[in-house]
């Protein structure tokens, strides 16, 4: 019998002298510790290799590193960017050295001590206008690039050629693409980045680019300001992170692309071909954009594109990690971080004039984190993060971008959801912030009569061809719009529930405009999971209006129920379509349609719907055992038989056969089970 081979470990096991499980491309010591990033294996285990002459402990790569940025005398010239001197045995697999040795703040804030030092005469503490680049790393050179980044980067890139299918994954995400679908900020960059992929993977001429000069280019370009005027195009805008200006942000981004591509989308080819496969390539592609992210972040040269990365990354992990993870959690702050660091809640133009391309983009990035923020909060019951308090609404032309005014021309695109989602959103931390605390009662019932004003007015102020006014399958709109129409109808609704919920004297027992409330609503989520082939979901998850709306208001819906006898001020007429569609939404969950036992999200809806089912088959034996016992047992040889022909004909008798047809159902609806006491058929809706 042949000797079992040996495994390595990867190198934080191994430097710790730990077990480690060998998995790859991250092992479970490592995923559990949040370092996905440092877990790599060497190319060459077991084998003792002779280091280079001049070869540094990794300990060393840092303090090199530092010395060279360092002196002045070794400084490169503006613009340049080279790679350092640092000895070329430095390893990857460690902490990667910062670029500059003082930290780039970013936005500073009117407390900070540069407000306070602003105030002081030009000249008395610094030569003119000039800054020291030295000290200014915002300002500074393009930075160096280690010998470490080389590596680490090229290793990543043969990872993602060994084990991510590149090719594959480049026709699944065009054909994704075809579907209408798209990302929600990046929509405006995914076919750029994934024509970059193609670039930079794909074989030309049976040759494929060296995974070294990829990395090489890769974080060149990516420690490069974007060059922006108030005349730049878009074009313009774009080619600076495209094809042979490639930067790490692109890679990000197209990974998230191909993760997202996975989801409620079938593609025959392999290695997709089966839900195994493609839930496999979804975490591993989530895995690779982290780390993508990751080395854009750690080179301290935060940008509008990352922003954008950061909240598609956001949307990723809540659909592939739950939206009740912390991780999905943390990047939600992360994102919100970065908000505040390039100051958009406060001066989308603080560095001078730029395009208007790139004023939508900030305005639909800061409306989709801020509304994401508030979302995310009401979902968890925790506090939000972004503060209305704190942020300029009303900044320079942004004052019609929050105003209840629409254009008549506007378009039904993601940017109109982001700004709709922002208004509801204001509108939700007014609630948070002024209905849910130790107010009097009195002070809520007016505030809240002033908030529900406002959401009317805004609703009622929208485009008419904005309006679900009527069921979705009678609308003639392409499914990415449905879906925004659909998600622009949940928010309304959801504000004037929280505004109920804000009232209610005892949530245990709700009233009927509450009630009310949360009957639409889930009328709207069960339409949209029944008809979820007619639609095409970019802004929000399918599975995220389940959770998020469908789940409220099912649980108002469960309370009422529950509420035996009802007492006169809390009288609520419970309508025959409210129960149907809480059992279409337990159907749909047991089945396996919406979400599989796979899921993150299925332990959520699964023992939610495991409650309402308990509720609802209390509720029906209960009313069943009722009604018949009400019931004096029908007495067929006291009552006169249906003419029919030649003579007398009982419809429930055995020996009349009929067919399930219409003539079948119509006689069944007579049956005496059916009538109310003074023999009138029940209304049927």
């Amino acid at each position: 019998m042949p000797k079992q081979r040996r495994k390595p470990a990867c190198d934080p096991c191994r430097k710790s002298k730990l077990a480690c499980d060998h998995a790859q491309p991250v092992c479970s010591r490592c995923q559990a510790r949040s370092r996905p990033g440092q877990c790599t294996y060497r190319q060459k285990p077991f084998k003792k290799t002779r280091p280079p002459e001049h070869s540094v402990p990794d300990g060393e790569t840092i303090p090199a590193f530092e010395a060279a940025s360092q002196s002045r005398d070794r400084r490169p010239s503006p613009g340049a960017s080279t790679l350092a001197d640092t000895p070329s045995g430095a390893s990857a697999t460690g902490l990667l050295p910062k670029r500059h040795p003082y930290p780039n703040p970013g936005y500073l804030g009117s407390s900070s001590h540069t407000a306070l030092f602003g105030h002081i005469p030009r000249g008395l503490g610094t030569d003119g206008d000039s800054l020291d680049p030295e000290l200014h790393p915002s300002i500074a050179p393009s930075g160096f690039i280690t010998e470490a980044h080389i590596s680490h980067g090229a290793e990543l890139i043969q990872q993602l050629r060994r084990y991510a299918h590149i090719t594959e994954c480049l026709g699944l995400v065009r054909a994704w693409l075809r579907t209408g679908t798209n990302l929600v900020l990046a929509s405006l960059f995914t076919q750029t980045c994934l024509d970059t992929a193609d670039f930079l993977f794909a074989e030309r001429d049976g040759v494929v680019k060296d995974a070294r000069s990829i990395s090489s280019g890769l974080f060149m370009h990516s420690c490069q300001a974007f060059t922006v005027t108030p005349d730049t195009t878009f074009d313009q805008f774009k080619a600076q992170f495209s094809n042979q200006n490639a930067r790490w942000e692109t890679i990000c981004l197209f990974l998230i692309t191909v993760s997202r591509a996975t989801m409620s989308f079938r593609y025959s080819d392999p290695p997709f071909d089966s839900e195994t496969q493609r839930r496999h390539i979804r975490r591993l592609a989530m895995h690779y954009s982290d780390r993508c992210l990751d080395i854009c972040l750690s080179l301290d040269c935060l940008n509008d594109l990352q922003l954008v990365l950061q909240y598609e990354n956001f949307i990723l992990h809540t659909l592939v990690d739950g939206d009740q993870s912390f991780e999905s959690w943390r990047k939600l702050g992360d994102m919100s971080s970065s908000l505040f660091a390039l100051g958009y809640h406060q001066d989308f133009e603080r560095t001078g004039p730029i395009p208007e391309f790139l004023k939508r983009i900030r305005q639909a990035a800061f409306a989709y984190s801020y509304s994401a923020d508030k979302n995310v909060a009401i979902f968890l019951g925790r506090p939000p993060r972004i503060s209305s308090k704190f942020c300029h609404f009303r900044q320079r032309g942004l004052d019609a971008y929050y105003s209840y005014h629409w254009a008549p021309d506007t378009p039904l695109d993601l940017l109109v959801d982001a700004r709709w989602t922002a208004l509801c959103a204001v509108l939700k931390e007014q609630i948070l912030l002024e209905l849910f605390g130790d107010q009097p009662y009195e002070s809520r019932v007016d505030k809240a009569s002033q908030i529900r004003a406002n959401a009317e007015t805004q609703w009622s102020m929208l485009p008419q061809h904005f309006r679900l006014e009527a069921p979705i399958k009678t609308h003639d709109h392409q499914p990415a719009e449905l879906d925004i129409m659909l998600g622009m109808k949940l928010s309304h609704l959801h504000v004037l529930f929280l505004l109920r919920l804000a009232l209610v004297r005892r949530v245990s027992e709700p009233d009927t405009q509450l009630y009310q409330i949360a009957e639409e609503m889930l009328g709207l989520v069960v339409e949209a999971v029944i008809l979820k082939d007619r639609l095409v979901h970019s802004s929000t998850s399918l599975v995220w209006k389940v959770v998020y709306f469908g789940l409220s208001a099912a649980g108002v819906m469960c309370l009422t129920l529950l509420q035996h006898p009802q007492t006169p001020e809390h009288q609520v007429v419970i309508s025959p379509k409210g129960l149907r569609d809480l059992g279409v939404l337990v159907v749909e969950v047991e089945v396996g349609t919406l979400v599989y036992k796979e899921d993150a999200n299925y332990a959520l809806l699964a023992g939610a719907t495991k409650t309402i089912k308990a509720i609802l088959d209390k509720l029906y034996n209960t009313k069943l055992h009722q009604q018949r016992s009400d019931r004096a047992p029908l007495d067929m040889t006291a009552q006169p038989m249906v003419e029919g022909g030649d003579g007398l004909w009982d419809p429930w008798g055995p020996s009349n056969f009929q067919d399930f047809e219409f003539n079948f159902w119509h006689t069944l609806s007579e049956h005496p089970f059916l009538l109310d006491e003074a023999g009138n058929q029940f209304h049927r809706l």
